[in-house]
């Protein structure tokens, strides 16, 4: 069977008020975080979670972006470029995990298919995250759980979008998921005083709270390593 590794893929810092990343917490305060591709190593497909974003794009949205590296920057060190890759999956579809995909010429961009069908038509409310025009790409429409791979699986979490999905990979460390929501340490392990009446606090981004909770939930009980998508502590280490 084979044994993977994560390899965390920095692409953007970026500077935000709190309350986008902790629901009701942190007004007034700011955050750094990190927006990632995933790379799965140990398969025999070429695997990245999302594509990231650039900060020109970002800075429109969140006003306080750099650039790490680019996709081809990232990939380098492991001997790739974007067309080696065979499959991209897409925890979701706003566009700083998506922007940069058309960069991935060959590869096959795994989505669920709620995702991808309220992307084409999203509320009003939630357009300003999502491209005006769905991406013409090699989609892989999937609904619900899945194995992609053996071992690699998608575990359907939706609230922070529709169709969000979580990465299940099994590790010699353990089952890592990396959390297919936007979110960071904090809301898996929130603050003393927060934990006295509330063990987990869902992002600030979200379409639906209680599935945003629930999701959590999910993930909780099948992870025994929680990978938040946008913890900044990943940029400064080699793998998971």
């Amino acid at each position: 069977m084979p044994v993977y590794r994560i390899r965390p893929l920095p692409i953007n810092r970026i500077n935000l008020p709190k309350e986008f990343m902790t629901h009701y917490h942190g007004f007034g305060e700011r955050v750094n975080i990190v927006n990632y591709s995933w790379y799965i190593e140990g398969s025999k497909e070429n695997i990245i979670i999302d594509t990231g974003s650039t900060a020109k794009l970002l800075n429109w949205r969140f006003a306080k972006a750099e650039d790490i590296q680019t996709p081809e920057e990232a990939l380098k060190p492991l001997g790739l470029k974007p067309k080696d890759i065979d499959i991209v999956i897409f925890t979701h579809m706003h566009f700083d995990h998506i922007h940069l995909a058309k960069k991935f010429e060959n590869a096959k961009f795994v989505v669920q298919k709620k995702e991808l069908e309220f992307a084409k038509n999203p509320n009003p409310i939630q357009a300003v995250d999502y491209f005006r025009k769905v991406l013409d790409l090699n989609y892989e429409v999937v609904n619900g759980d899945i194995e992609i791979v053996t071992d690699v699986k998608l575990l359907l979490t939706p609230g922070h979008t529709p169709g969000c999905q979580s990465v299940v990979i099994r590790t010699e460390k353990g089952v890592a998921v990396i959390t297919g929501f936007c979110c960071i340490d904090e809301n898996f392990n929130p603050p003393e005083e927060i934990k006295k009446y509330l063990h987990m606090l869902i992002p600030g981004i979200y379409m639906n709270d209680m599935e945003m909770y629930n999701s959590m939930l999910r993930v909780k009980k099948v992870a025994d390593i929680v990978v938040p998508l946008h913890e900044k502590k990943y940029s400064e280490v080699e793998y998971i």
